[in-house]
């Protein structure tokens, strides 16, 4: 991951499982509010994403009218499943919505991506959400995959 401040985002995330593995690794009954907060935060940091690599792609690809255009226009997504992961990316240029799409479908990289959003909202609405803590690092690890290939994309511009 390049984007300074994702970096940064990860960083803390990673930090914070392991202080939640540290203080309620034998109490089950903390990890549950713990892994909700935690899938709280991943779809953030998958939001924000989302939001900046394609802004840092239009700034540096395009004139400041339309970069400015472009940017304010993805920093209004929120909650984004793997379908406005297409979008956007179909947005920008079609074969990359064709190559994340196939990457999507690998190694249930979509369903991930959907799980934490439809968790987010669960949880926002004050409903049950059976998500753990182990649940959300893997869930992390598979977005993490979808953020570099995305970053990727960006950088090769083709």
């Amino acid at each position: 991951m390049e984007n300074a401040q994702l970096t940064r985002q990860l960083q803390k995330l990673r930090s914070l499982f392991q202080r939640t593995a540290q203080a309620s690794s034998q109490d089950l009954e903390l990890q549950a509010p713990w892994g909700r907060y935690l899938c709280v935060l991943v779809a953030g940091f998958l939001e924000d994403a989302l939001t900046e690599i394609y802004t840092d792609f239009v700034k540096n690809a395009a004139s400041e009218p339309v970069a400015s255009f472009a940017s304010s226009i993805l920093a209004r997504i929120q909650n984004p499943n793997a379908q406005r992961f297409l979008e956007t990316a179909r947005s920008l240029k079609p074969s990359w919505a064709d190559d994340l799409e196939q990457f999507l479908g690998e190694k249930g990289r979509k369903d991930v991506i959907d799980s934490i959003m439809a968790n987010r909202h669960l949880i926002a609405h004050g409903r049950d959400s059976s998500i753990t803590v182990a649940r959300v690092n893997d869930y992390l690890e598979k977005c993490v995959e979808v953020i570099d290939f995305i970053e990727t994309q960006c950088k090769r511009r083709t």
